[in-house]
C-alpha cells in the first residue's frame, strides 16, 4: 500500500441500489475526502449512479459476507481514517465534517463510535451507538458475515480501549418496510448459519434476537433474546460491546410490553447489580 494520505475515506458496498442511493452519495460527498464504492453484481443504475458522483468504484463478486466485502473497500482506501457507511443511510449532520476533522487529528486514538438514528414505519426513532469511524491501520478489519463490525478487532488490538462518541448522526431507512423487503429473511438466514458454527457469538444471537422482532416473529425472537441476556451476563469487561446498553433497553420495553413485567423486574435488579 503506497503512503496514507491525512484525511477520510468512506467505504460503501451496495447492490442494485437505485432508488435510494442519489440521497447517500450527495451528503456524503461533501463530508469525505474520497468515496470507496464496492458493487457487488448490481443490474440497474447502481454504478452509473456512483460514477456520476465520481466515486472510486471497485467491482467484488458477492460471497454471502459483508466483512469481505468491506474489507476489500479498505484495502482500497487511500487516506488515514475511514467512515462505514451503508447505502441507506444519510449523513445529515451539518456539522459532520467539523467534528470528524478534530477526531481525525487525534494520533492515539484507533476508532470511535458515532450515532445512528434508526427510523421505523411508525414515524419513531431508535438511536444506537455504532462504531463506524476508525484508523485505516491493518489491525482494524470487519468481522461477521452480517451486520459486519470492527469492534472485535479493535478491542482485541487495543484491549482495554474505550472509545470516545463523535457526536454525529447517520439516518438509517433500512428498518423503513420499502427498504427492508427481502432484506431481513436474507439476514435472518445467515445470521442462523454463522450461530450454527459460533453457537456462542454475542453479536450474532444479538442480532438475530432483533431482526426476529422486526420481522414479526415476537415468540421466536423473545427466547433468542433470553439467550442473549445469558451472553452478556457472563461477560467480565461489558465495555468491550457498545451495543449492550441499547439491547438492555430494548429487551425491558419487550419484556413489559409483552406482559412479562415481574420478569423486566428481574432483569433491571441484574442489570443494577453490574454496576
Amino acid at each position: 500500500m503506497s503512503k496514507l494520505k491525512d484525511g477520510l475515506s468512506a467505504v460503501i458496498i451496495a447492490k442494485d441500489e437505485e432508488n435510494i442511493l442519489n440521497r447517500t452519495l450527495r451528503h456524503i460527498t461533501d463530508i469525505a475526502d474520497e468515496v470507496v464504492f464496492i458493487d457487488t453484481g448490481s443490474h440497474d443504475n447502481t454504478v452509473e449512479i456512483a460514477g456520476k458522483f465520481r466515486c472510486r468504484i471497485f467491482e467484488f463478486q458477492w460471497c454471502d459476507d459483508f466483512s469481505k466485502a468491506k474489507n476489500f473497500g479498505v484495502e482500497q482506501a487511500r487516506y488515514k481514517w475511514i467512515l462505514n457507511v451503508d447505502c441507506d443511510e444519510v449523513l445529515y449532520d451539518k456539522k459532520a465534517k467539523l467534528l470528524i476533522d478534530k477526531a481525525c487529528r487525534i494520533n492515539n486514538k484507533p476508532a470511535y463510535i458515532i450515532w445512528q438514528d434508526n427510523l421505523y414505519d411508525n414515524g419513531s426513532v431508535g438511536q444506537v451507538k455504532v462504531m463506524r469511524l476508525f484508523r485505516n491501520d491493518p489491525g482494524i478489519r470487519f468481522r461477521n458475515q452480517v451486520h459486519e463490525s470492527v469492534c472485535e478487532s479493535v478491542y482485541r488490538n487495543w484491549p482495554g480501549y474505550k472509545p470516545e462518541v463523535v457526536d454525529i448522526h447517520l439516518r438509517h431507512y433500512g428498518h423503513l418496510s420499502f427498504n427492508a423487503a427481502g432484506k431481513h429473511e436474507r439476514n435472518i438466514g445467515i445470521l442462523r448459519k454463522w450461530i450454527e458454527s459460533d453457537p456462542g457469538s454475542i453479536y450474532a444471537n444479538y442480532k438475530l434476537a432483533m431482526t426476529l422482532f422486526e420481522t414479526g416473529k415476537i415468540e421466536e425472537s423473545l427466547p433468542q433474546l433470553e439467550k442473549t441476556f445469558d451472553f452478556i451476563s457472563e461477560v467480565k469487561d461489558k465495555n468491550t460491546y457498545p451495543f449492550i446498553e441499547d439491547f438492555i433497553r430494548f429487551y425491558y420495553r419487550i419484556l413489559v410490553d409483552s406482559g412479562f413485567a415481574e420478569k423486566a423486574r428481574v432483569l433491571r435488579s441484574i442489570v443494577e447489580a453490574w454496576v
